[in-house]
């Protein structure tokens, strides 16, 4: 069975930047919500990456909000963001 695509971040602050950038523009997210805005993200940047509109290591937007500098983890199918460039 394949693995679904997921997002995550490098370290904690990283996923806090985010998301306290996302709840400023949009409001505060439940646990769920954040679940599915990450599987919404996974789906995004997979589809841009594959029509070559996004390059990885670069600054990721997500609905107009920073996520971070994009990277690729093949084995466990899961995009990682950073807030600071590697």
């Amino acid at each position: 069975m394949e693995n679904a695509l997921d997002i995550d971040f490098y370290q904690d602050k990283d996923e806090e930047a985010f998301l306290e950038a996302w709840e400023t523009k949009y409001g505060e997210l439940e646990d769920s919500a954040i679940d599915a805005l990450y599987q919404e993200i996974a789906q995004n940047v997979h589809q841009q990456v594959n029509t070559e509109n996004h390059k990885l290591g670069d600054k990721y937007f997500y609905q107009q909000v920073f996520v971070g500098y994009s990277d690729y983890n093949t084995f466990n199918n899961l995009y990682l963001f950073t807030q600071s460039k590697r």
